[in-house]
């Protein structure tokens, strides 16, 4: 029997219906947020799996529904990467589209490889729903981990951080979540496109319900609380990457980031936070820039005994086995009743950006000279260890530098000394004005939902914010002016340690479901219990 056309796999008129497919799936992430389009376009993903399962080639047409839904997908959702090639420079344009579209191709692999297994398991009923979300599950987790992990876009995100049903997140974390949605689809795709209709709609419907009423129960009672003597302001200026990448107009920048940080009201100010990429060139630790330190402490001390701790973000080198290493660091800057700067604390980033910050056998193309994306360094070297900080004045915190902040269960637990909020810097300028810097804040603000942590965000180009420990927001700047906004620090809930524990456990029951099923699977009716099958 011929597919009908929506499941149809084979040929380009099936790979264009999973790019198609794929690519509408998008609308549910930030900043769109409409979630029922994700879940039909999953639910037809399944559906077209099944479909795969029935016919003479299942693990290669499986491999083609998952892989091509996939690439219109991950295309969709992280085409603004290609600004980030436009801002470097005229020379790295040419290789902009073989990289936007490579990305694509490498993370749709491990959806198609899921496809793949899906489908020649050729399961039906709920041990097909099930194996579904498992394998899926599975899929997602290697995503996020393998080769240094790119974990963007999970499906959790399709429902905004803050929101009712993200708050489920707090106990099962995003990839909890995600995979309580590919349950969800599968069992849509089941009612929508087969006849057993009963208990699949059951299935469908109450978690959404049950996602609904628990978050409306959480935020009921979820009522601010704030640290004692820690004022915070976050300075937002907007910019052009491509003008940070030359001297002249970058001083200009630095200068609107200086003039915003004393606004009227900095005296109340304990601590003044700069976002990542607000500084060109500067050395930190290394005090490269000694007249960009004496300036601030100049005019941030002038009739201020206690002049504000300056967080910021910099560039620290060290000598290692005879190389120059760059670390990418969150800095303390502490300012004396004369304006005399020292360092008072940094913290390494651990995450890094693939072949933006850092490349992978880095030694040798640093050999070779191979040009980078994001600085104008041969190479950035991660940190051995993700470790919290204690900076002056401030509680414990998890300094999370850019897209660190991606990934789940990275804040580390401290033993008996915990982390009591998230400081994120970011430099969302490299993306343009796309959905990427309304995704990444998405991102960031279920890192809070998990932990139980606010987050004191500060994005070029972003947004910058203070976010609750239910994803919520509390002050926002716009970023298209010159401003900033003053915050007291919220406090924290219990931290939530048992994040990597949840994501542990998922892995080994993904695995497990995906041993044991195709040992016991039932051969279903395939295409012949198609609903609309006369």
């Amino acid at each position: 029997m011929k597919a009908p056309f929506l499941l149809r796999t084979e040929g380009w008129t099936g790979r264009g219906i999973g790019l198609l497919l794929g690519a509408l799936a998008v609308l549910g992430q930030a900043p769109f947020h409409f979630w029922p389009i994700t879940l039909l376009s999953l639910a037809c993903l399944f559906a077209r799996l099944q479909w795969a399962a029935e016919t003479d080639r299942p693990g290669r047409r499986g491999f083609s529904a998952a892989m091509w839904w996939a690439i219109g997908y991950f295309a969709a959702g992280t085409f603004w990467v290609g600004s980030a090639f436009i801002e470097r420079g005229p020379e790295f344009i040419p290789i902009m589209p073989f990289m936007v579209a490579g990305l694509a191709v490498l993370l749709s692999v491990f959806w198609g490889s899921a496809g793949a297994f899906f489908a020649r398991a050729k399961l039906s009923g709920f041990l097909a729903v099930i194996t579904f979300a498992a394998v899926f599950t599975l899929a997602e987790l290697t995503r996020g981990h393998a080769f240094g992990g790119f974990p963007w876009n999970l499906p959790a995100y399709i429902f905004e951080a803050g929101s009712r049903p993200s708050q489920i997140a707090r106990w099962i974390g995003a990839y909890g979540l995600s995979t309580l949605i590919l349950l969800i689809v599968a069992a849509l795709g089941q009612a929508l496109f087969w006849r057993e209709k009963s208990w699949p709609v059951v299935l469908a419907v109450l978690p959404i319900i049950a996602l609904f009423g628990i978050g409306q129960v959480r935020l009921s009672g979820a009522a601010p609380s704030y640290q004692p003597d820690v004022n915070m302001r976050i300075v937002s200026v907007p910019f052009k990457q491509a003008d940070m990448m030359t001297q002249n107009s970058s001083v200009a920048i630095t200068n609107d980031f200086i003039i915003a940080s004393i606004k009227p009201g900095l005296k109340d100010v304990t601590h003044l936070v700069w976002p990542e990429g607000a500084v060109r060139g500067f050395g930190g630790p290394a005090m490269d820039d000694p007249d960009l330190l004496y300036a601030m402490g100049g005019l941030l001390s002038d009739g201020d005994e206690t002049p504000p701790v300056w967080l910021m973000n910099s560039l620290q080198t060290e000598r290692d086995a005879g190389r120059l290493r760059y670390y990418n660091v969150s800095v303390a800057v502490t300012f004396d009743a004369n304006g005399i700067p020292a360092i008072a604390g940094s913290n390494r980033k651990r995450k890094l950006v693939a072949f933006g910050e850092h490349i992978p056998f880095m030694d040798w193309f640093e050999d070779v000279q191979f040009p980078l994306i994001s600085t104008n360094l041969a190479s950035i070297s991660p940190a051995k260890t993700k470790r919290l900080a204690d900076f002056p004045g401030l509680p414990r915190l998890s300094p999370q530098l850019c897209y660190e902040v991606a990934f789940p269960g990275l804040t580390p637990d401290g033993d008996n000394a915990p982390a009591e909020f998230i400081l994120n810097q970011s430099n969302d300028a490299w993306f343009g004005k796309s959905a990427g810097p309304a995704q990444h804040a998405n991102i960031a603000r279920y890192r809070a939902i998990e932990t139980g942590l606010p987050i004191i965000r500060a994005a070029s180009n972003g947004v910058s914010a203070q976010i609750d420990p239910y994803g919520r927001i509390h002050g926002k700047i716009v970023t298209s002016e010159i401003n900033h906004i003053d915050v007291k620090l919220l406090k924290p809930l219990k931290f939530n340690k048992n994040i990597n524990l949840i994501n542990l456990v998922l892995l080994l029951i993904s695995l497990l479901i995906c041993v044991i099923t195709p040992l016991i699977r039932v051969r279903g009716v395939g295409p012949r219990a198609l609903a609309n099958d006369n």
